[in-house]
């Protein structure tokens, strides 16, 4: 469960659009998709929100296939890839709700061999000409955008495909949909902030398990929210290795930022430091490297992050903490949804579309431009 630190929890606005009520067909899916399971290679073609949920199910949960995610036509990326994955021990799954991503549609060329499943809509377009061709398999893309298609045949097929508990991530979104009161709260307090000049949010990620989640989430904020001149700049970084950098902007730079800290209150695993006799009267800033024994590895971690949030909070900077429970497909599921309410609500509170993004569709179009006048 996800918890939030805010003082004071509002009632959310009343709005719910109806892509937070899609419900995908697991069952089906997992049918669907069986005569593909068992390779020891999957490949996953897509851009943005057509992939960023996906690598953070993946990241968190693990999986005995090896999966590679192809986000850049890079010819050496691609070469590494191919060499890595033979065909016939390989899936390729290309994801685009429009089936018109130019970028996809290049690197897919490199794939023509290999067994291709197609994620994409119901309707004429390339990616669905080609598959037709090439009597590829197409799974139907509901008409949901890509950074929010996170408990869609968009992620899951991939994810069923690498044995992720997909029927746990669903029951997540199911559970953070019924956020919306926290997170309309801290959509809110961004943008109060953002009013006040705090135009960044420094977003530290206290588990390595979630670095995933950095893609998403400034996807959802920036593409979402970042319109009609509004909308704040999101960075993050895994912690505690951001303590040795970043937080030197975050504390010690420009006023401008707001911290949001992401922990998880208990690991998978316990483990307890055990220091040998040798070590423990070793001095350590006036103390003794003896108050490690018996420190647990997880309670180390948590002390990183108190250290960090208490210099801010007396440094006056402003900052609130998202914490989990535990990484399980329950509550990483929980957690994209939750920053889809962030997202949404925001767009709300800025009076912005959610589901838009004019200056992403205007470069797409100026670079389809600059290869058209390659010659």
């Amino acid at each position: 469960m996800i918890k939030v630190d805010l003082p004071k929890i509002e009632e959310a606005p009343k709005d719910w659009p109806e892509v937070f009520s899609y419900h995908e067909d697991v069952k089906a899916l997992e049918t669907a998709l069986a005569r593909f399971k068992g390779k020891k290679h999957l490949i996953l073609i897509g851009n943005g929100g057509s992939i960023t949920s996906y690598d953070a199910y993946l990241g968190a949960l693990g999986s005995s296939v090896a999966s590679h995610t192809l986000w850049t036509m890079e010819p050496d990326e691609v070469f590494s890839v191919k060499k890595q994955c033979p065909v016939e021990e390989t899936v390729v799954v290309a994801v685009s709700k429009s089936g018109q991503t130019l970028g996809l549609i290049e690197t897919l060329l490199a794939f023509l061999d290999y067994k291709v499943i197609c994620v994409t809509e119901e309707k004429p377009s390339p990616l669905s000409e080609m598959a037709k061709r090439k009597s590829w398999t197409i799974v139907p893309h509901p008409p949901i955008g890509g950074r929010f298609s996170g408990a869609t045949a968009s992620a899951f097929v991939p994810a069923i495909l690498a044995g992720l508990d997909v029927a746990g991530i669903q029951a997540g979104f199911l559970a953070g949909y019924q956020r919306r009161n926290e997170a309309s709260s801290v959509a809110k307090y961004f943008f109060e902030l953002e009013s006040k000049g705090y135009s960044e949010i420094y977003l530290p990620i206290y588990s390595a398990r979630l670095a995933g989640f950095q893609n998403l989430i400034i996807q959802l904020m920036h593409e979402s929210v970042c319109k009609d001149e509004q909308g704040q700049t999101v960075y993050a970084a895994l912690a505690p290795e951001a303590q040795h950098h970043t937080n030197q902007r975050f504390l010690g730079g420009k006023k401008n930022v707001v911290g949001c800290f992401v922990v998880v209150r208990e690991a998978e695993r316990a483990q307890m430091i055990s220091l040998p006799e040798e070590f423990k009267e070793i001095d350590y800033k006036g103390s003794k490297l003896a108050v490690l024994d018996g420190l647990g590895y997880q309670e180390a971690l948590r002390a990183e992050y108190l250290g960090t949030k208490g210099d801010a909070d007396a440094k006056g900077v402003p900052n609130l903490t998202l914490e989990i429970d535990k990484v399980t497909a329950q509550s990483v599921g929980e957690l994209v949804s939750f920053w889809h309410l962030v997202a949404y609500y925001s767009c709300l509170l800025r009076a912005v579309d959610p589901f838009d993004q004019p200056a992403v569709e205007e470069s797409k179009d100026i670079t389809m431009k600059v290869i058209l006048n390659k010659g």
